[in-house]
């Protein structure tokens, strides 16, 4: 399901989906604090709702096909109704004279070359655009809020192992402490495991603020108030090698190429280009009008209605209008259309040549990732066992602190190297994801 199908389907949803995620606390100062809790899909289907800027779209949209059903109307008649009174006086005489006359005239096109008929479709055509651009406006949002998701992920995981850590290290300070009191290690060690404890908590509350700052960049693209209480859902990912299922790399390209926007935009270009050359040459070519009127007038108040009914007339008429010679203006338009046509013929090419290279690079960048994952969790696994190794040695005095903490620290490296690589890969294959409009849920 691309995301599309997933905005249709989420719309009607939205409500429930935020009544049932978004509860109401107080604060201290008796202010009410909206709180959330969210999955990546409700987070992209509440940008969505509130984007300011997908709203600006959306107002782009209904202004296309405001535009679009009036010039389907131009194919009917107009109709106009006038009526005048005036006073005129002449020379010395002191008469007033009064007229006045009243009619109805209306005029409906015949043919006006195709004008008409492709001013409608390059309306139409317009109003797809402007649904497209909106389109790819949701897909490039998406992409940023699955970046700042997933980071706010990757902090949270890092967090709760980083505490881990520090528990580890308090203890083996606590240990260290009273070792160091009876004697059995010098003062040195101590104070390298005093500083540990305090490096870990450093580590952790920048962990922390890192947390912080991504949930406030998810905050500011989704248009929710900062001062919101935000958290994510932690995905299950011990089922992350299903992800690593790609299509391959020409497959990606393919569905790529049909379903991102700058494709249909492209296309939509020359489309609306073809339509302008035949408004063009709409030019050349004859118009035909047909127009009908009725008309009455009087000359004094004088029986006025008999003059009005004497006066009564009817008219009715075909006007053909041929072009014989504009000075050019109508060659010089038609060659700015086709000029245009040809450029977005170029653009089309030139976009197709840029998805592949970027969708490719992509795919690669997806697989590369998933080899780190893949190395990472091996080397993770294997420094794990290794650093609890070192701890039971140290707690029986086999091995000094230097030794345990230089390989504590090549774990926490480890650890923030599978960290990356797993959430850099869910990323890439997410991305790979939109640009070929497949599910982006996690």
């Amino acid at each position: 399901m691309n995301l599309r199908k997933t905005i249709l389907i989420g719309y009607a949803l939205t409500v429930a989906l935020t009544a049932s995620a978004q509860n109401t606390i107080e604060n201290d100062s008796t202010e009410k604090v909206e709180n959330f809790n969210f999955s990546l899909e409700e987070c992209i289907l509440y940008a969505i709702e509130n984007s300011h800027q997908r709203e600006s779209l959306r107002l782009s949209e209904e202004a296309a096909r405001a535009t679009y059903r009036q010039s389907k109307k131009n194919r009917l008649p107009s109709v106009s109704a006038s009526a005048g009174e005036s006073a005129s006086h002449t020379g010395t005489n002191s008469d007033i004279n009064f007229s006045g006359n009243a009619g109805v005239n209306a005029s409906i096109p015949i043919y006006q070359g195709g004008s008409i008929k492709n001013t409608i479709k390059q309306n139409q055509l317009q109003v797809e655009k402007q649904e497209v651009q909106t389109s790819q406006y949701d897909d490039n949002l998406t992409i940023q809020i699955l970046n700042q998701y997933l980071n706010a992920l990757s902090c949270k995981e890092r967090l709760n192992y980083q505490k881990g850590i520090m528990e580890s290290s308090r203890e083996q300070l606590a240990r260290g402490k009273k070792r160091f009191e009876v004697g059995s290690i010098i003062e040195s060690d101590y104070l390298l495991l005093q500083a540990q404890y305090e490096s870990d908590k450093t580590d952790s509350l920048n962990t922390a603020i890192s947390l912080e700052n991504a949930l406030l960049n998810l905050k500011q693209l989704m248009s929710m108030d900062p001062n919101a209480i935000l958290d994510v859902q932690a995905p299950d990912t011990t089922s992350i090698d299903q992800l690593a299922l790609l299509p391959s790399q020409e497959e990606a390209v393919q569905q790529a190429q049909e379903h991102m926007p700058d494709i249909m935009l492209a296309k939509s270009a020359i489309e609306i280009a073809n339509t302008a050359i035949d408004i063009a040459k709409a030019g050349k070519r004859p118009q035909v009008s047909a127009s009908a009127g009725i008309s009455t007038r009087h000359n004094d108040f004088e029986s006025v209605g008999e003059q009005f009914k004497n006066s009564f007339s009817q008219s009715v008429g075909i006007n053909i209008s041929i072009p014989i010679y504009d000075r050019g203006s109508t060659k010089l338009q038609e060659t700015r259309s086709r000029i245009q046509q040809k450029q977005a013929e170029l653009d089309l090419a030139q976009t197709k040549i840029d998805i592949a290279r970027t969708v490719s690079n992509q795919h690669r960048s997806t697989l590369l990732e998933y080899q780190k994952y893949l190395a990472y969790q091996s080397k993770k696994e294997a420094y794990a066992q290794s650093f609890q190794a070192y701890k039971k040695r140290f707690e029986v005095g086999s091995l000094v602190a230097v030794e345990l903490l230089q390989q504590q620290n090549n774990y926490i490296n480890v650890l923030n190297e599978y960290i990356n690589a797993k959430y850099g890969f869910i990323l890439n294959r997410k991305i790979l994801d939109v640009y070929t409009g497949q599910n982006i849920g996690l």
